[in-house]
């Protein structure tokens, strides 16, 4: 019965270690500058909001909203007018979901960026250059 206890209470103390020891996931230490609600942008989506985050050297705006079967997220990197990255993710509600880089340089994915952009007040843009 003593083996016992103590094979246990030494598991328990392995398991304990092991939860508390675990590494620690990194997050990006973002600065929100403006949040902006109910969008009129593409795609068509209710219940929407974008966040406009400040990084190190450059801004990211987040943007999400609901389709009419799921949910999508846009993430924008960008630095003044320059756009560095950009992408999307949707999630339907089936479990599905997909993900999508945007090319940069397409007239239409340019001209849903500056419409997203120019939802934040110029000050909040002023501190992406």
């Amino acid at each position: 019965m003593k083996l016992k206890a103590l094979i246990l209470t030494g598991l328990a103390g392995l398991a304990l270690s092991a939860c508390t020891s675990a590494p620690k996931i990194p997050q990006i230490q973002a600065g929100a500058l403006q949040e902006v609600s109910n969008i009129d942008v593409y795609p068509n989506t209710t219940n929407n909001k974008a966040q406009l985050n400040k990084l190190i050297d450059k801004c990211v705006i987040e943007f999400t909203g609901q389709l009419e079967n799921g949910k999508v997220v846009e993430q924008w990197t960008f630095k003044g007018l320059t756009l560095m990255s950009a992408g999307s993710a949707t999630f339907a509600q089936d479990g599905t979901s997909t993900a999508t880089g945007f090319d940069l340089y397409a007239p239409e994915v340019q001209k849903n960026f500056l419409a997203l952009r120019n939802h934040f007040v110029k000050e909040a843009i002023a501190q992406c250059d």
